[in-house]
């Protein structure tokens, strides 16, 4: 199978899952899945049932529900994500490709940002306009056809995984970024505790016990990157990285029943000692010359 990262054909099955395989490209060591089926419509995978089944994560928050609403671990990382891009970036246009329902890009505009985000989700895009009152295209980057040079920040939370190829859309991100401008995003890293313990889990067992696993690779994350595969990858569609940056994964991610967040609580700790935390968290401006 070609690696749509570096164009080899040098790839094996590293784990077999159920609905997919994961697959590792031996030549650059990007981790990508490998469907048994045709993969689903992202229309249809990200369809009001998705955020309805999330609503830990989307609805139950201080930015929904200002009076009952917890300040929850993912509003945190929206706070401390904005707080690091005005480090580097006075108010001024803001993209958020993924955006979901807005919820990042209500706390941007109120402080000051000029606001404008992308989604697949016809139901989240519609959610964010009504309720925040935010300019959304519904569709894919390429698809808006936002103006060369256009925007300060591009932020892309928890989506560079989901892309069919990453590549080709952080391209499209580069043409549209102000040349003095920075990307934002954080992704899963493959090297984390968490999945190493899982990766001796299955070895250990002949591939017979995949539970881990299954938690920890699913079919909405298409590839998993390392420090190393994210900075080639920025390295080959034209960014150089300002700062990178690991951190656990907030406990409204974590899917499962209360024993399991007890668990991935118990793990983030050992991640933190172990420097092999869930996430990796980047700020990248444009590269002089694009590679």
């Amino acid at each position: 199978m070609l690696c749509k990262i570096c164009g080899a054909n040098n790839s094996k099955v590293k784990y077999y899952l159920k609905k997919f395989n994961v697959v590792k490209c031996y030549a650059c060591s990007t981790v990508f899945l490998d469907f048994k089926n045709k993969v689903m419509d992202p229309r249809e995978v990200y369809s009001p049932n998705y955020y309805k089944e999330r609503n830990e994560h989307y609805l139950k928050n201080i930015i929904i529900d200002p009076i009952h609403g917890p300040e929850n671990p993912s509003i945190i990382d929206f706070r401390e994500g904005l707080k690091l891009i005005e480090s580097f970036k006075h108010p001024g246009r803001l993209l958020d490709v993924g955006c979901g329902m807005g919820i990042f890009l209500s706390m941007a505009k109120e402080r000051g940002w000029d606001v404008f985000g992308v989604d697949i989700s016809d139901y989240a895009t519609g959610f964010a306009r009504e309720r925040f009152g935010i300019n959304c295209f519904v569709g894919r980057l390429k698809n808006a056809n936002f103006p060369d040079n256009y925007f300060d920040v591009i932020a892309l939370w928890d989506v560079i995984e989901h892309f069919e190829s990453p590549l080709e859309e952080l391209e499209e991100v580069r043409r549209i970024l102000a040349d003095d401008g920075i990307i934002f995003f954080d992704t899963p890293n493959v090297e984390s505790l968490m999945r190493l313990i899982a990766h001796w889990i299955y070895k250990v067992t002949g591939g017979l016990f995949k539970y881990p696993l299954k938690k920890l690779y699913h079919q909405f994350h298409l590839y998993y990157f390392s420090t190393k595969t994210l900075k080639m990858l920025l390295d080959k569609s034209g960014f150089e990285i300002i700062e990178m940056k690991k951190k656990t994964i907030p406990i409204t991610k974590a899917k499962g029943n209360r024993l399991e967040k007890v668990i991935v609580r118990g793990l983030s700790i050992l991640e933190k000692a172990a420097h092999r935390e869930y996430e990796l968290l980047v700020i990248a401006k444009k590269a002089r010359v694009a590679r």
